[in-house]
């Protein structure tokens, strides 16, 4: 009887609160300020509830897996020094949907600690911070990774009409950040930070050394403006009390220079790079192996004390072995690259980003790459529980 009280009351809280939601957008299909803010959070609660009574009645499933990884990701002193690789994935069916790395995680036979989204900076309701995607994320017993793109264009110059206009805002937007023109946006996100409470990866402004896809790059920025932006930001996180923020500096190490963007030891917590193979798909690229792409920069990545991730992970199946490249990466990891304490991988069938034809990093299809995660993983973590093979 208890029990059945206890699943009607559940059943009532959520009931109610997707009454609230579906109120509150038929109030208003593009929410902005304090309406959006308070959809975001009667989401994020409604997520956190059903997760709760899901496991209160069908056991831990997925989050009992990761059990392991507990340890980590309720202490932050803990995850800016690893003592193991962390696996994740960035997916695309992503933020809408996790099954796309549930699908994954079949493949490979292990559930996946780290879990990456992307947003941009903007007035759009999906650019506010993703506080229902990050509780979704943690209660699926994940740690969100976010990489937080400052696409300043995004601004409404009607809301914000102290900005420049939007053909002016990109030239020396850096700079701009760090004056404070944009604490409006970065303060909201950092007390959404605090609210949410709970460590989390924040990946600001990626490749800002690579001087042709990204307005935030040497093409429009000094590398003392990238700087001052980053620690403004960091420190508006800070001022809000948002230190379970974990901080992400990311560079392009392929562009030279990229060493002299680094904030600084007391502004960053982890370093990453990508790193993917292209292999022979345009002129400007070839099949390079992963030592090619890491290896000659590896030690200058080290040098800087900090737990590295390779953030984009991935090889294309064209101008070589895939299933080797993969296995060679994936086995040479603790003994060669032992600061390489997270890899993502950058499962996505249709990538546009730098070619007119897209191209499909997906390695879940893939018997031969699926087989080489799986004997890697098996190598690096023995006390981690792998799911038979499908």
């Amino acid at each position: 009887m208890k029990r059945r009280y206890r699943l009607l009351v559940s059943l009532s809280v959520v009931a109610g609160a997707v009454a609230a939601i579906l109120l509150l957008n038929s109030l208003s299909a593009n929410a902005r300020g304090p309406l959006s803010g308070m959809l975001e959070r009667v989401g994020a609660g409604v997520g956190a509830l059903e997760q709760s009574v899901r496991r209160r009645f069908s056991g831990p499933g997925r989050a009992g897996e990761l059990a392991w990884f507990d340890r980590y990701r309720q202490d932050r002193e803990l995850l800016q020094r690893p003592d193991s690789i962390l696996l994740g994935a960035y997916e695309s069916g992503l933020p809408t949907t996790l099954d796309g790395v549930g699908a994954l995680e079949r493949k490979v036979g292990l559930p996946l600690p780290l879990i990456q989204i992307y947003t941009a900076w903007g007035d759009k309701p999906e650019q506010r911070f993703p506080l229902r995607v990050v509780t979704a994320i943690w209660d699926y017993g994940s740690l969100p990774v976010i990489t937080w793109e400052p696409w300043l264009t995004d601004f409404e110059n009607t809301l914000h009409p102290e900005l420049p206009l939007r053909d002016a805002r990109d030239q020396q937007g850096m700079a701009a950040i760090a004056s404070g023109q944009y604490d409006f946006y970065i303060d909201t996100w950092a007390a959404d930070a605090a609210t949410f409470g709970k460590p989390l990866m924040v990946r600001l402004g990626h490749e800002m050394n690579d001087p042709y896809r990204y307005p935030w790059g040497p093409q429009n920025n000094t590398k003392e403006d990238f700087i001052a932006m980053w620690r403004h930001v960091v420190a508006r996180f800070r001022d809000a009390r948002a230190t379970n923020v974990l901080w992400v500096w990311s560079p392009h190490v392929a562009y030279g220079y990229w060493e002299l963007y680094y904030p600084g030891d007391e502004w960053v917590d982890w370093t990453a790079t990508g790193v993917l193979n292209y292999g022979p798909i345009a002129q400007w690229s070839e099949w390079w192996s992963f030592d090619q792409i890491v290896g000659t920069k590896y030690a200058a990545l080290a040098a800087f004390g900090k737990p590295l991730l390779l953030a984009e992970f991935g090889s294309l199946a064209v101008g070589g072995d895939r299933a080797a490249w993969f296995r060679d990466a994936l086995e040479s990891l603790p003994s060669r690259y032992p600061m390489v304490k997270g890899l993502l991988f950058f499962e996505v069938a249709r990538d546009q980003t730098v070619t007119y034809q897209p191209i499909d990093w997906t390695v879940g299809r893939d018997s031969s790459v699926v087989q080489a995660i799986r004997e890697a993983a098996q190598r690096w973590a023995p006390g981690v529980p792998m799911r038979p093979p499908p």
